[in-house]
């Protein structure tokens, strides 16, 4: 069987939604502070957040808005972690902008280390 070239213009696309860049963040929570190894990704990745909480306490590490607005979603989760556990979650960037993260507990929302932006460029 011979193989040959499409005509040009022919070519056609994938049709699948599934992304072709997967960006791994690695998010460390202690008792005063969140700290992530990237700061920003690209709009159409798929993030895959390897949470692990070091601290002593429960935390939980909130991205992005989790709450519908009409009849969008903004992107989000959040999760609550024991001490010395770990998690991995997957969120698919089609939003581009600034997406906040932050601790959601009430004796870590004061401290200045529990919170952060993160860029979807």
């Amino acid at each position: 069987m011979l193989l040959a070239p499409a005509a040009h213009g022919t070519v056609r696309g994938s049709k699948t939604t599934a992304p072709d860049v997967f960006v791994t963040i690695r998010v460390t929570i202690t008792d005063t502070r969140i700290s992530l190894d990237r700061h920003s990704a690209p709009r159409g990745a798929e993030g895959r957040f390897v949470i692990r909480n070091a601290g002593k306490k429960p935390h939980t590490f909130t991205f992005g808005s989790t709450a519908r607005s009409g009849a969008q979603q903004t992107g989000g989760f959040s999760r609550r972690l024991k001490a010395n556990s770990e998690a991995t979650l997957l969120l698919f960037f089609d939003y581009r902008g600034a997406l906040p993260y932050r601790s959601t507990l009430p004796a870590d929302r004061p401290l200045p280390g529990m919170h952060g932006t993160f860029m979807i460029r």
